[in-house]
């Protein structure tokens, strides 16, 4: 494992980062130096500087706006009895819990364990990476929300990423008739869409090449346009399943991290349109935007929907797929 590593001076909190696991939207890191009397007479104290920095600048982005989720494991060294060292761990994960949960993490968003000394058999009696607090954040589309007071759950693999997609588009339907599209946009629009406002659903997949994985996405969006029905179309227009589409990112990111939004703009009628998609990307990885094909039209007409006033979201996990 290649770790980064502070070196300690006196009794400053220290980090160590795994570089091996860490990337977009994934990180493992430990805090340690604890104080080894950081619980006595049983009060509460704050982090240590250096902790709660790290905590607040490189651990929240990842995870605000319910982005991640986090593991923390809290740990002590063999200093003192087992019972009080299973104290003190606790004490120490749950003061970084609380830190966070006053950054704005949700409770929701992080699962908390305390092994007190137990790994430390071989070790000094007082060591300073033994008085610390482990922890995992991975992107929230891995696993469901943390119900407590389950058993600790064990930390979801790291994701397999890639910087080579391709995607195409499934299905998708435009007009008023789009009962999901405007369940959706009632909650992005808040009720204010008026009439002529042009709606839009979609799904799309994005294929990783690199390791043959697909995550399905749904689209949902309001925007301005107008559109042209053809006969037989029952009153709407919409594309049927589309070819797929290469496209790289900047820095290799999981199939499965694309999105909240999405802007998307159409014009065309049966198989001769133009279409052009802006991917939101993570924090930290430019956005990706190309022109697409996305198959036969029915009807047709031009709209366009900004990012801001859609939704795009991933429907399950990455599944293996060996392709078209």
């Amino acid at each position: 494992m290649q770790v980064e590593e502070n070196v300690p001076q006196n009794r400053s909190g220290q980090v160590d980062v795994d570089l091996d696991f860490s990337g977009v939207g994934v990180l493992h890191a430990r805090l340690w130096n604890f104080d080894f009397d950081d619980f006595a007479g049983y009060q509460f104290r704050g982090l240590k500087t250096e902790h709660f920095e790290f905590l607040k600048n490189k651990v929240v982005p990842l995870v605000e706006h319910d982005a991640g989720q986090i593991w923390m494991t809290g740990s002590a060294s063999r200093i003192g009895t087992a019972d009080w060292n299973m104290t003190t761990s606790s004490n120490r994960v749950i003061t970084v819990a609380r830190s966070l949960s006053e950054m704005g993490i949700r409770p929701e968003q992080m699962q908390t364990h305390a092994i007190g000394n137990t790994q430390t058999a071989n070790h000094r009696l007082d060591e300073d990476n033994d008085r610390s607090v482990v922890l995992w954040v991975l992107p929230k589309v891995y696993f469901e929300p943390i119900i407590k007071p389950d058993l600790p759950r064990p930390v979801p693999p790291k994701p397999k990423v890639s910087r080579n997609f391709k995607i195409a588009m499934l299905l998708e339907v435009d007009g008023s008739i789009s009962f999901a599209a405007r369940a959706a946009i009632k909650r992005i629009v808040k009720g204010r869409a008026g009439a002529g406002i042009a709606f839009a659903s979609a799904l799309f997949s994005i294929w990783d090449t690199e390791n043959n994985l697909k995550c399905t996405y749904v689209y949902a969006a309001v925007g301005l346009g107008f559109g042209l029905t053809l006969p037989k179309t029952g009153g709407r227009s919409g594309t049927l399943h589309g070819p797929w589409n290469s496209f790289t990112t900047e820095k290799p990111i999981s199939c499965s991290q694309f999105g909240k939004s999405m802007r998307f703009t159409t014009i065309g009628i049966g198989d001769l349109s133009k279409n052009w998609i802006l991917l939101e990307t993570p924090r930290g990885v430019k956005d990706v935007y190309l022109s697409i094909s996305t198959g036969t039209t029915i009807g047709g007409g031009a709209s366009t929907y900004p990012a801001h006033l859609s939704a795009f979201v991933p429907l399950e996990r990455p599944k293996p797929f060996g392709g078209p």
